[in-house]
């Protein structure tokens, strides 16, 4: 019995021992010079020509297509990508190094991450990248997983890929954190209306109850026109917070119009009047725990005013002439889509009086502002 025993004992240690190996053997990276190249030396001068970028992932497929100089994503309603996140995505691949040869056993694969073969799956394991002119593939790329070093970097990271088509995997370095959900390659960015340029922002309920908020003739400064100075807001950044309800507004998703229904949900409009006399209008609802608005642009010159001095001094007002062109440019890419904001937005764009001024004794005590966004004193 006890010499069985041993024998099991022994058969478990060299079983172990060799799997230890083989993972060593997979994973473990030698110190040398060897100089493999570029993970795609040919694609800098290649880039050009992509004009397709495909995604498969557990997290699902999706595309990329490019006409003219921008970029659209046709299975989310043909959406404009975020062009700076593209292009970057396709200089880094670019740039990427070889830094060693792994493994060329399919049976080994899984192990980094660059099996492929089903990668759209939940337990695909790796995102497979390729870039295409049309039908003709420039490259692609089965992105594994990102090798664990003990030095923490800002800068390039090692990541165990395989060139589709090749047997061959490697462990590389570059910027090669490549997002496999659709929705971080959309350009979320829906407007950037400075909150210096605000003169006036008027919030209207459906019933026509109006809060109306006013600059007080300094930077960042505001209040109702009845308390001036002495409002006396739900809490104190408010005002400052309502009026740069514009400033980088950024969407969570988006929809367009023609898919889109408010049913029997109220729409509260504000709208948005700076200095300049470009007035920006918000019809925004709250549908099933979600704040969806629209947004339009329009010129009234009827509604220009000084500015005060120290606004004058930023350099943020505009000429008619540029009010105008940002009034088309605003349209013409807003007009045909519903967006989806956060919650914090869609509060502001939808507040009743009620909820933008109190007694002084009902203030809100807020945290001191940590991270240097809040107006300056």
């Amino acid at each position: 019995m006890t010499k069985k025993f041993n024998s099991l004992t022994i058969l478990f240690i060299v079983t172990v021992v060799m799997v230890l190996l083989m993972l060593v053997t997979i994973y473990r990276t030698h110190d040398n010079d060897d100089n493999y190249g570029l993970l795609f030396p040919d694609l800098f001068s290649e880039l050009s020509q992509v004009d397709t970028i495909q995604f498969s992932s557990g997290e699902g497929q999706f595309s990329l297509q490019k006409k003219g100089e921008d970029w659209f994503i046709p299975e989310h309603y043909n959406y404009p990508a975020n062009f700076d996140e593209v292009k970057r995505m396709l200089i880094d691949l670019s740039e990427a190094k070889l830094m060693e040869q792994k493994t060329s056993n399919p049976e080994q694969y899984a192990i980094l991450g660059v099996d492929g073969t089903k990668p759209e799956t939940p337990d695909g394991g790796s995102i497979k990248v390729m870039l295409k002119q049309g039908d003709e593939q420039i490259a692609g790329l089965l992105l594994g997983k990102q090798r664990d070093v003990t030095v923490a970097s800002a800068g390039p990271k090692q990541f165990y890929v395989r060139r589709v088509g090749d047997a061959q995997s490697w462990l590389a370095e570059g910027y090669l954190l490549i997002s496999p959900v659709m929705l971080n390659w959309i350009d979320s960015q829906v407007i950037d209306l400075a909150r210096e340029r605000i003169a006036r922002v008027e919030i209207i309920q459906p019933k026509g109850d109006i809060a109306t908020l006013v600059n007080l003739g300094k930077k960042d400064k505001f209040g109702t026109p009845e308390s001036g100075e002495k409002t006396v807001f739900k809490y104190p950044q408010l005002g400052y917070d309502i009026a740069g309800s514009l400033h980088q507004l950024r969407m969570e998703d988006v929809l367009p119009k023609q898919d889109f229904n408010r049913g029997d949900a109220d729409v509260v409009i504000a709208r948005f009047i700076t200095f300049d006399g470009l007035v920006v209008t918000t019809k925004t609802s709250f549908i099933d725990g979600f704040y969806y608005t629209t947004l339009s642009a329009d010129y009234q010159p009827d509604l220009v005013t000084e500015a005060p001095d120290d606004i004058k001094a930023l350099n943020v007002l505009k000429s008619e002439e540029q009010v105008k062109a940002e009034v088309d440019a605003l349209n013409k890419k807003l007009s045909e889509w519903v967006y989806r904001v956060s919650g914090f937005t869609g509060t502001n764009l939808m507040r009743a009086k009620a909820d933008i001024v109190t007694e002084k004794n009902n203030v809100i005590p807020m945290p001191a502002d940590l991270n240097g966004f809040g107006p300056l004193q």
